[in-house]
């Protein structure tokens, strides 16, 4: 039986993600401050004791603590450390359930980017597929080591 489940997928840190991520976020802060500036003059033409006027006000407010969220925000993609994965998304996927499979092992799964390059599917407790590994194994000596992010 096919089901529909969510995928969650990861991407790994690398200089190249926290400047694109770092770019969204000031995109966005760009954005709030034109709106708040379009906002502002438009409460200048308005008659103070407007209903409209609250109501400006109030977006104004809720643009505002959003900015504040987005620069608080903008100060941890600077702390994220290279290798480190974060969750970028939820996308639906397919899988192919047949009678025995255990099923928080059916409902588990991500995929890994790194770079836009997907790096790894991790499915149940088991990685299906792994770059990632295999690019690990060439360069780390005996044990398991993190990568170096580099």
């Amino acid at each position: 039986m096919l089901i529909s489940r969510s995928v969650t997928v990861k991407a790994r840190v690398t200089p190249s993600l926290r400047a694109e991520l770092g770019a969204e976020m000031q995109r966005v802060i760009r954005d709030i401050d034109n709106e708040v500036a379009r906002i502002e003059k438009a409460l200048l033409s308005v008659p103070s004791t407007a209903i409209d006027a609250s109501g400006m006000l109030e977006t104004k407010h809720k643009l505002l603590a959003r900015k504040d969220t987005l620069l608080a925000n903008l100060k941890d993609i600077a702390n994220l450390e290279d290798g480190q994965e974060i969750a970028r998304g939820q996308i639906e996927g397919f899988y192919d359930l047949k009678v025995g499979d255990r099923w928080p092992e059916v409902m588990a799964c991500e995929v890994v980017v790194e770079d836009r390059v997907v790096i790894a599917i991790r499915e149940g407790n088991a990685i299906t597929l792994s770059l990632d590994y295999q690019n690990q194994s060439e360069t780390s000596g005996e044990g398991s080591q993190e990568p170096s992010g580099g």
